[in-house]
């Protein structure tokens, strides 16, 4: 596989690009606005929470002053008697002594600084306690360094910003989603009129010539669609204008010949009265006028099939019935067809009866003689071999042999005089138009073995 083939397959087609362009605008607004709501969400709850515990603090604060300041008051009298929220714990720094609401509380418990930043202000510190976090409060009591802190729990208001950061995710991945499914609802829109446009011209080359784009208020395909018709239009003229040319011209050319050809065979049936050199100079003659005859019916096959000629109507077709009425017009015996497995097509039957007996004659005149058909049917395609006793086709050639007057003068002799050089073009060019292929191979008795594959008829 080349280059160019592998960076095609790597490059994604017009609609999975839509579709992904689509999702990605939605994933990275989404994601905008989720990191957006989430970060003001955040910031304002973690706001209004150290608010209120400062609010609560200070009232703590105010209730242990105003009771400490009362001559014999203990300090753990007046902690315990403080009502904070639950899971709340206090301690106290009073006349360097401390004291905590719980056991596992102590100054180790404070964050890194807190007690000198408490001096300067209120101050809050989001840290750790009891394997949980917590927001510490600290507001001092008096200029002696005594202080009250208050350890509020956090585990509520994170858990409200998980929820928060899940439903924020769960939406992007959601919008995301519906981006794809709106960019593939627009690839689709989008897309049909090309559809319509590559079945359109699927259509014209199977050789439905007459088919045209339906018209369509959208002005922006209005102008393709008026293109696409007008070109439709004007190839169908030209290859009305060229049928009628071809026609003039099989005319034109067959009368003389025809004129030419009765003539030679009047002096043939007197060419015993002939002396020796006439007699040689017509037998060139007419080797030469039959070589001109075959050459012409060549040619203006060839011509027809390539302008549209051969667009007779598609009918279905066994192909066993149609080789042994080729055997039987050829006058080839019945014997060399074996049907494997018959198979039905939908065809035009004169081209390719023309074409399978330009493969026969190929094989009499310049493969030693016809040697068998075979008819079988592999997967979708109707395969049918012909095999002959010559010494076979040189595989530098066996492409090459399609190509309009070309022949072979190694090995393969006509004993009947050179070929046109067009019958195989005529087959490739016959068989190509029912979307199959021919090839040259060897077959096991070392002749050349030619393979026709012909698409099945769909069953109806």
């Amino acid at each position: 596989m080349s280059t160019a083939e592998k960076a095609q397959r790597r490059t994604l087609g017009l609609r999975p690009r839509v579709i992904l362009f689509f999702a990605v605008g939605a994933g990275l607004v989404s994601l905008a606005l989720a990191v957006s709501v989430f970060a003001i969400s955040r910031g304002y709850m973690v706001e209004q929470r150290e608010r209120s515990a400062e609010r609560q603090a200070s009232s703590h604060v105010d209730l242990v002053r105003n009771s400490l300041a009362i001559p014999g008051t203990a300090p753990r009298a007046v902690l315990d008697s403080l009502d904070p929220p639950v899971d709340t714990v206090l301690l106290l720094r009073w006349d360097g002594e401390w004291y905590s609401s719980t056991p596992d509380l102590g100054p180790q418990s404070l964050p890194d600084g807190l007690l000198e930043q408490v001096r300067e202000s209120t101050h809050a510190v989001e840290t750790t306690f009891r394997d949980g976090p917590v927001l510490a409060v600290g507001i001092e009591l008096n200029d002696s360094g005594d202080a009250l802190f208050e350890f509020a729990p956090l585990t509520e208001l994170r858990s409200t910003l998980t929820v928060l950061r899940t439903v924020l995710t769960a939406c992007a991945i959601c919008a995301t989603i519906a981006g794809a499914v709106v960019g593939w609802w627009a690839s689709r829109r989008v897309l049909t009129p090309l559809h319509q446009v590559a079945a359109a011209a699927a259509q014209i080359s199977g050789g439905e010539i007459d088919t045209r784009l339906p018209d369509t208020r959208d002005h922006d395909l209005a102008t393709i669609v008026t293109s696409f018709n007008t070109m439709v239009d004007s190839l169908q003229k030209r290859i009305e204008r060229e049928r009628q040319f071809f026609g003039d011209v099989s005319h034109e050319l067959r009368t003389p010949l025809t004129t030419l050809v009765t003539s030679v065979g009047v002096l043939v049936r007197h060419q015993a009265e002939l002396p020796p050199r006439s007699r040689l100079a017509l037998d060139l003659i007419s080797a030469e006028l039959d070589h001109l005859r075959r050459l012409l019916d060549d040619l203006l096959a060839l011509a027809r099939t390539e302008a549209g000629l051969h667009q007779d109507a598609l009918e279905p077709m066994l192909l066993s019935d149609l080789l042994t009425h080729t055997l039987a017009d050829s006058k080839r015996p019945p014997e060399l067809l074996d049907v494997a497995d018959d198979s039905t097509i939908c065809g035009r039957k004169p081209a390719l009866e023309r074409a399978l007996l330009n493969l026969m004659d190929n094989a009499d005149s310049h493969g030693g003689g016809l040697t068998g058909i075979t008819l079988r049917r592999d997967d979708t395609d109707a395969v049918i071999v012909i095999d002959d006793a010559g010494p076979g086709v040189a595989p530098a050639d066996r492409a090459r042999i399609f190509d309009r007057f070309v022949t072979t003068h190694a090995g393969r002799k006509s004993p009947t005089g050179s070929g046109t050089g067009l019958g195989l073009a005529l087959v490739a060019e016959t068989v190509g138009a029912h979307h199959g292929s021919v090839r040259c191979d060897e077959n096991p008795s070392g002749g050349a073995r030619f393979v026709v594959r012909i698409p099945l008829a769909r069953p109806a």
